[in-house]
């Protein structure tokens, strides 16, 4: 929001430079981005929190600097509030829809004289960006910008039977905005409309055939409340954002409807020469104002400095609260409307600091904590598997929980029915919470291939999302990894191409030390990879996850050319089968032994059951067991293959003599000839 130093000043009396104002409302949360200068004035670009829309009015900023300054805001000299409620025998006011517009106010006015306006009303309103248009558009502008209050002025000859109802849309009914473009609407937005069609969109833009012109000679003055919801969702369906929107959709003060009616209302009479006649007021008055109790004691523990009770009571005094109860260890505040973001004490105790200011607070030595809390054991299972998977060379991502529904039926796997829908998504691009991990990677996969960059090792951790029931959504913990390009061997690099092998490896790293022992590889059906390389991971039995050459259909879709290889494991799963405890062994005192057992067995064979097989049949002593050699070729038959497997031996109380060795390998390949059919070479 824009803000011009000389007109802040008609409200409060500064006494420091732009420079420095603008520091003082930054250390209190106003940030202010830059200073312009313009024809002699400061313009200061503040940017506003969501929660604070009083600081979308000069009045406002003007209340936060009196408040940081010490002096008093200046309002006396254009407070007219009229107090009577006429009802016109001839314009009648209907509210149809009262949830989306609880109150709707109207001030009659006649005899205006619509021209151009005075010096001073165009400097204000060409000082923050706007053009001027005519004296009473001008004044409906200022006074939005003075007292955050949008209103809007109707040519009240103009209105079909002088008559405004306020109501939903037809489907299909369309309207001319004052911006020239005709718009199409539906039932969930709200319009003010005469007896015969909708003459602006509540909140949002004024329609053109009840625009105020050079003709115009009375005049229905709109000041109301609609719901901040709605008025958002109709901005955005319509792609239309004015400044009247930003501030209804961040929530108005009921309580100011009327002051800033009446404000303009002068002024028209002022600049238009025009007499104000009848105030129609429709709904509810403002609610009822909150209460809060602030302790003193509280406040100093919180702030960690003493700060006088009559300081306290003038800072909350400054920013418009008012104190009903006073005793000598606590405040009772009564919260105006135009605070409604102050909830609770610890929101009274931010006042007081940012105002105070956190540079007056003492500094001082935090006290030692003996013993620091201990993370639940999901968390430093989380630090674990990054810090794994970071030692082996890989990088984390972070990628958005929400996709589109395009994106997710590029996934092969995309049919599952247990994908759930946002019902009000913001964008095309978050129609879904993702049911997966891998519609990440692939993005993230393919947005670093357009930038040259083609050789990557990823890993995410992060929460995938499905129905359990149709009332009934859960969430659950995932890893995925993603590999693809070169791998660069040695400190010399001989580079080769990475294979579905290098990530399994990197998941037998990762379970290893994780503890997790019992563990294989399994036939999986999942789609999303290539029916040649996937496969299931198991623990202890149980499925656990997925991996895979990704299918290359779907990398097509992707736009990516690249072989591709993922894994995505339940992390949920997994945690029963960790144990991060840390044993030490005593270094083996006496050497191992090495022997290679050379067979042909059937091609579709798991590796896994011939290493668990080895191992059933050797017992203690072998220490470990690898497959070192893979052969198919001429001497091979058709239907098998030539696995060469190196086990080592090792006995930790005496060295192993070939007699101690011979029983235990025989047992090894009688194991292997029996159960698997397998023969030696």
């Amino acid at each position: 929001m824009r803000i011009s130093y000389s007109w802040l000043r008609d409200y409060v009396d500064i006494r420091v430079p732009p420079e420095k104002l603008a520091e003082l409302l930054t250390m209190a949360g106003l940030s202010v981005d830059s200073i312009d200068e313009k024809n002699g004035d400061s313009i200061l670009e503040i940017e506003i929190t969501s929660n604070r829309p009083d600081w979308l009015s000069y009045i406002g900023v003007a209340r936060e600097v009196a408040a940081l300054t010490g002096r008093k805001l200046k309002l006396s000299s254009f407070v007219h509030r009229s107090s009577s409620i006429v009802k016109n025998k001839r314009t009648t006011i209907t509210i149809a829809d009262k949830l989306l517009c609880p109150r709707y106010t109207a001030r009659i006015i006649h005899n205006v004289k619509v021209g151009e306006s005075p010096k001073w009303l165009k400097e204000r309103i060409e000082s923050i960006g706007l053009r001027s248009v005519n004296n009473i558009v001008d004044i409906t502008n200022f006074c939005l910008f003075e007292t955050g209050e949008p209103m809007h002025a109707f040519d009240l000859d103009k209105l079909s039977g002088q008559s405004i109802i306020v109501r939903r849309a037809s489907r299909g009914e369309k309207i001319k905005t004052i911006d020239g473009i005709e718009r199409s609407l539906d039932e969930e937005m709200l319009v003010i409309a005469d007896d015969k069609s909708p003459v602006a969109i509540a909140g949002i833009m004024g329609g053109a055939h009840a625009e105020v012109g050079l003709t115009t000679k009375n005049i229905l003055l709109e000041a109301a409340y609609f719901d901040p919801i709605s008025v958002r969702r109709t901005s955005r369906k319509l792609a239309l954002s004015t400044e009247s929107s930003y501030r209804f959709e961040r929530r108005v003060d009921m309580e100011n409807i009327d002051c800033a009616r009446d404000r303009a209302t002068q002024l028209m009479g002022e600049l238009a020469g025009a007499t104000a006649g009848e105030l129609i007021t429709i709904g509810n008055a403002a609610p009822d104002k909150k209460n809060i109790s602030l302790r003193l004691d509280r406040l100093n523990k919180i702030i960690g400095a003493e700060i006088p009770i009559s300081r306290v009571k003038a800072i909350l005094v400054s920013l418009g609260l008012k104190v009903k109860v006073s005793s000598g260890s606590t405040l009772t505040l009564s919260i105006p409307g135009f605070r409604y973001d102050l909830q609770d004490e610890i929101d009274i105790i931010e006042e007081v600091v940012r105002i105070y200011g956190y540079d007056n607070i003492p500094e001082t030595i935090p006290p030692v904590i003996e013993t620091g809390e201990r993370l639940p054991f999901e968390m430093v299972v989380d630090k674990n598997i990054r810090n794994i998977l970071v030692n082996l060379g890989l990088s984390e991502i972070i990628t958005y929980s929400l996709l589109s529904r395009k994106t997710l039926k590029l996934l092969a796997n995309s049919s599952d029915s247990n994908a759930i829908e946002i019902r009000n998504p913001l964008s095309n691009e978050q129609e879904m919470m993702r049911p997966t991990l891998a519609a990440g990677m692939l993005n993230t996969i393919c947005w670093n291939i357009n930038r040259k960059m083609k050789d990557l090792k990823l890993f995410e951790l992060g929460k995938t999302y499905f129905k359990e029931t149709d009332n009934s959504f859960a969430e659950k913990r995932c890893l995925a990894i993603g590999i693809l390009g070169q791998l660069y061997d040695g400190w010399i690099g001989h580079p080769r191409m990475m294979t579905l092998f290098d990530l399994k490896g990197i998941i037998e790293t990762l379970f290893q030390s994780m503890g997790i022992k019992d563990y294989c590889v399994k036939e999986s059906q999942n789609n999303l990879f290539s029916h040649a390389a996937r496969a299931s991971l198991e623990v202890n039995a149980e499925a656990v996850g997925v991996m895979g050459q990704i299918e290359p259909k779907v990398l097509r879709d992707f736009d990516i050319k690249e072989a591709v290889y993922v894994a995505e494991i339940d992390c949920d799963k997994l945690l029963k089968h960790i144990s991060l405890e840390t044993r030490f062994k005593e270094s083996p005192k006496f050497p191992s032994v090495r022997r290679d057992i050379s067979i042909v067995a059937d091609a579709n064979i798991l590796n896994a059951k011939i290493i668990s097989l080895i191992k059933e049949a050797a017992g203690d002593l072998l220490k470990g067991a690898e497959l070192v050699d893979r052969y198919s070729g001429g001497q091979i038959p058709d239907g098998k293959v030539g696995l060469t497997y190196r086990l080592e031996y090792q006995d930790p109380k005496k060295t192993l003599q070939d007699s101690d060795l011979q029983g235990v390998h025989s047992r090894v390949i009688s194991a292997l000839k029996s159960d698997l059919g397998a023969k030696l070479r």
